[in-house]
């Protein structure tokens, strides 16, 4: 079956839309095909002819562009893509423990156009992710944007303070209910979380 509208599966956190091809496009489940999202150009997987019943029950009802099928480049440029994502992930890293950030990052993704990137992360206390973002940014010649997930309360959120704070009180480094000395340490709960997380994104792809 031929048809201009599909829905398409996109990104690592199981992203899906509806996209319009220029001309008919075989239906075919789980063709790979280049589409251009609110994030950039990137590959995305076809679910289904995305018909006007569909539509109405869409939540999101925006139409992007569905470009062709994807090629052997297509497929070559996406794992280049993986790997040297892979190296940011590695870097981002490395910054989150030199700078104590309290917050975990999931994943990364470089789209297909090489220019755009996601940052997946989630913050257990309110951070300035700029200090994070931007070498990144500069290292990698990436315009990166953040895909944040929620995260449960710390224990200590609603304490008067912690014990490396030495203040029933709170002391002048604590914000949002933590302080530096607070916020490196992550609480198990909140790895376990995280973990969860991870799978619930795998998963998602998986089935797509």
């Amino acid at each position: 079956m031929l048809s201009h509208d599909h829905l398409v599966g996109y990104g690592v956190s199981g992203d899906f839309g509806r996209f319009r091809a220029a001309a008919p496009v075989e239906a075919r489940r789980g063709r790979r095909v280049v589409v251009r999202t609110p994030r950039g150009l990137e590959l995305g997987q076809t679910l289904r002819v995305a018909d006007e019943r569909l539509a109405r029950w869409l939540p999101n009802t925006t139409v992007g562009q569905l470009l062709r099928a994807a090629t052997d480049e297509d497929e070559r440029l996406a794992a280049t893509h993986a790997r040297r994502a892979g190296d940011v992930m590695a870097r981002a890293g490395r910054l989150i423990d030199e700078l104590s950030l309290p917050l975990a990052l999931l994943d990364v993704e470089i789209l297909l156009d090489g220019h755009n990137g996601v940052l997946h992360l989630v913050r257990w206390l309110d951070c300035d992710v700029r200090e994070l973002v931007r070498p990144l940014s500069v290292e990698f010649d990436l315009v990166l944007t953040l895909s944040e997930l929620g995260a449960p309360k710390p224990p200590h959120a609603d304490d008067h303070g912690c014990g490396s704070c030495g203040s029933g009180g709170g002391c002048g480094d604590c914000s949002s209910g933590g302080c530096g000395s607070c916020g490196s340490a992550m609480p198990e709960d909140v790895k376990a979380h995280f973990a969860e997380l991870r799978q619930r994104m795998e998963r998602r792809v998986t089935l797509l």
